[in-house]
């Protein structure tokens, strides 16, 4: 009888992992195009999940002001929101990229555009954050992912890009509403961002 119960477990605990992001593997998001597929985004070293590129020819002077283009949604972009939910969250998008590039004005006379999209956006579903069972499967987990580039205005050519995938920490708060993983990632994709730049 205990041989019996110790394999339901194992079986019960083996099933689970089939399920999508159940066994915290998460979504892996393939590159959409929204960066032109012709820049070539090196992984970053420290973040497994996030892939960076800039010319290296990029100095101060070659901008002297910094504008944010509204934030859209990438070709093909699963975004798991209803409309509401999806305007708020371009808005905390838009909002956190001008708060950490807005000191990053240079010395020239151009502006620096940017250009950002969301790749993936699963919420969070709170009701399942909760108990540590659920937690422990991270069934109620959200995830979301995001391609960001800028160009100089007036030229086409990229001048720096960034791609990123992020999912729920488990001993946080965001994990207790629906867009809370999400927002966590735009205030931090809009600081790595910004480091890419000189």
């Amino acid at each position: 009888m205990t041989t019996f119960r110790s394999l339901s477990i194992v079986a019960l605990v083996a099933s689970s992992c089939l399920l999508p992001v159940a066994c915290g593997g998460g979504k892996t998001v393939a590159r959409t195009g929204f960066v032109p597929m012709s820049v070539p985004l090196t992984p970053n070293a420290d973040d497994k999940e996030t892939a960076e590129f800039r010319l290296s020819s990029l100095t101060t002077a070659d901008y002297g002001a910094v504008r944010v283009e509204p934030v859209t949604r990438a070709p093909g972009a699963e975004i798991e929101l209803d409309d509401d939910e999806w305007t708020k969250l371009k808005d905390v998008m838009r909002e956190q990229l001008e708060s950490a590039l807005g000191p990053a004005a240079g010395t020239g006379t151009r502006t620096l555009v940017v250009h950002a999209a969301f790749t993936y956006v699963k919420p969070n579903t709170p009701g399942l954050n909760v108990a540590p069972q659920t937690q422990m499967m991270k069934l109620g987990y959200g995830e979301a992912a995001c391609e960001i580039y800028a160009t100089i205005e007036g030229d086409p050519k990229v001048v720096a890009a960034f791609s990123s995938e992020t999912d729920t920490k488990r001993f946080s708060t965001e994990k207790l509403s629906r867009l809370g993983t999400a927002e966590r990632a735009c205030e931090e994709w809009a600081k790595a961002f910004r480091n890419l730049l000189p």
